[in-house]
């Protein structure tokens, strides 16, 4: 299934909001900080809305972003600056491996 233009245009906003949320996080990162609880909770919501428009044929590695958004929900919980630090590239790391899949189609 190829998705129309519409769905296209849908699936680029969202995955350039998702680019700037992530830009922000990377930012406090960077400096050894927590997070904004804004920042993440836009993030989330956001990689939800891409998961709802994804389409089946991208769902193996859109369903293993959406578990490293889990771990990463979870270790945002404990509060532990590494473990956020590095769920948060887990994630990097799994959009990485999916741009090039869709790249070699």
């Amino acid at each position: 299934m190829t998705i129309d233009k519409k769905q296209q245009d849908k699936f680029k906003s969202v995955k350039q909001r998702l680019s700037t949320i992530q830009l922000a996080i990377k930012k406090d990162l960077k400096n050894s900080q927590l997070p904004q609880v804004d920042d993440v909770e836009q993030f989330t919501a956001t990689s939800d809305e891409m998961d709802s428009l994804c389409p089946n044929e991208w769902r193996t590695p859109m369903d293993d972003y959406m578990d490293r958004l889990g771990q990463f929900q979870t270790v945002m919980k404990g509060r532990d600056l590494q473990a956020i630090e590095d769920a948060f590239q887990g994630l990097l790391d799994c959009k990485v491996s999916c741009h090039k899949e869709f790249r070699q189609k």
